[in-house]
C-alpha cells in the first residue's frame, strides 16, 4: 500500500485524511484516521476499522469521541474507508465491487440504473478484505500503536453484508464485529450457508458478533417506503432479480441464531423500534459498540 497523500483534517479534530493506493486494487481509496483523545499506557489501543467512510467517518469519529469520554469505549483509532471524491465512480456505486462476496451481473444493472450510474461489478470482497488486513491494518498499527487483537469492523447495508463475510471468512481477524442492516438478501441463502458451514468449524474463536437493523427493514414498511417507485419498471426488475422485497429484520434473527451455535462466537441480534434503513446505524452504532465493550 501507498500513502498518496495525507493531510490534517480541518473540520475533525486529531484527524488525517490519506489517499491511499492499494497494491493489488486499480484505484484510489480515501481513508479518514482518528487518534484518540487520551490513551493509557497501560492498556491496549482499540482499532475502529467503519465501511462506506464517505458517509460514515463525521459519525464514526464523533460517537467514539463521545463515548470515550464518558468510559463507554476504551481509547480508540478510528479508520473510516471510503473512495476519492473525483473518483469517475460515485461512492454510492463503487462500493457495489469491494462489499459484495460473489459477483451477480443481473443485480448490478439496475441498481445502478436506480442510482443513475452504472454500477461497476460486484463481487470483490476478497480483494478488499485482503487489502484491509495485510495493508492497511499494518499499516495503521505500525504508525499509532493499535493492538492487532482489538480491532472492530462496522458496516451498514452492504457494509454490513461484507462485515459478516469478514467474520465467515477469517473471523480471528477482528476481535468485534459489528453489522447493521445487512444485506442478506444478497444472492440469499448464500450467506446462511456459509454460516451453516462457519458453526460446524471447530477451530477456537474469540469473537463479539452485533447485528441490528431498524423494526421497520420489513416488507410491509419496506413497501411503504418504496410507494412511490416500485411500480416502475426498472424497480420491478431490481425487485424480481432479489427476489422481492426483502426481509431484513426476519433475516437478521435468522443469522443472529446461526452465529450463535459457533462456540466462541459471542452474538446479539436487535431490532430497533421506529427505525428504518437509514435510521437505524445511527441508533445501533452507540448500542453496538458499547454491548462489543461489554458495557
Amino acid at each position: 500500500m501507498k500513502i498518496v497523500s495525507r493531510e490534517k483534517s480541518n473540520t475533525l479534530l486529531r484527524t488525517e485524511v490519506w489517499t491511499v493506493q492499494a497494491d493489488h486494487i486499480g484505484y484510489p481509496f480515501l481513508v479518514t484516521v482518528t487518534q484518540p483523545a487520551m490513551k493509557s499506557p497501560d492498556a491496549p489501543l482499540h482499532g475502529l476499522l467503519t465501511l462506506d467512510g464517505n458517509y460514515a467517518a463525521g459519525t464514526a469519529y464523533q460517537l467514539a469521541s463521545f463515548l470515550e469520554m464518558n468510559g463507554n469505549l476504551p481509547p480508540a483509532v478510528v479508520v473510516s474507508v471510503g473512495y476519492v471524491l473525483d473518483s469517475a465512480v460515485p461512492a454510492i456505486v463503487a462500493r457495489n465491487t469491494d462489499l459484495t462476496p460473489v459477483a451477480w451481473p443481473e443485480w448490478d444493472s439496475p441498481y445502478g440504473e436506480i442510482l443513475g450510474a452504472p454500477a461497476p461489478p460486484s463481487g470483490q470482497a476478497d480483494r478488499f478484505l485482503a487489502f484491509l488486513n495485510h495493508e492497511l491494518k499494518p499499516a495503521i498499527e505500525a504508525e499509532y500503536g493499535v493492538d492487532a487483537g482489538q480491532w472492530t469492523l462496522s458496516g451498514h447495508s452492504l457494509g454490513g453484508l461484507f462485515t459478516l463475510h469478514a467474520l465467515l471468512s477469517d473471523p480471528a481477524r477482528f476481535k468485534r464485529y459489528f453489522a447493521v442492516g445487512s444485506s442478506l438478501w444478497w444472492k440469499k441463502p448464500l450467506m446462511f450457508n456459509r454460516a451453516e458451514a462457519f458453526i460446524r468449524e471447530t477451530d477456537p474463536i474469540d469473537v463479539s458478533v452485533y447485528i441490528a437493523a431498524g423494526a421497520l427493514e420489513e416488507p410491509v414498511a419496506i413497501a411503504k417506503d418504496w410507494a412511490a417507485f416500485i411500480d416502475q419498471p426498472v424497480w420491478k426488475h431490481y425487485l424480481g432479480v432479489m427476489g422481492g422485497i426483502p426481509d431484513i429484520v426476519a433475516d437478521l434473527h435468522a443469522m443472529g441464531a446461526l452465529l450463535a451455535r459457533r462456540k466462541g462466537c459471542r452474538v446479539t441480534s436487535v431490532a430497533f423500534d421506529n427505525e428504518n434503513h437509514s435510521s437505524a446505524p445511527f441508533v445501533a452504532l452507540s448500542h453496538g459498540l458499547r454491548w462489543l465493550q461489554g458495557k
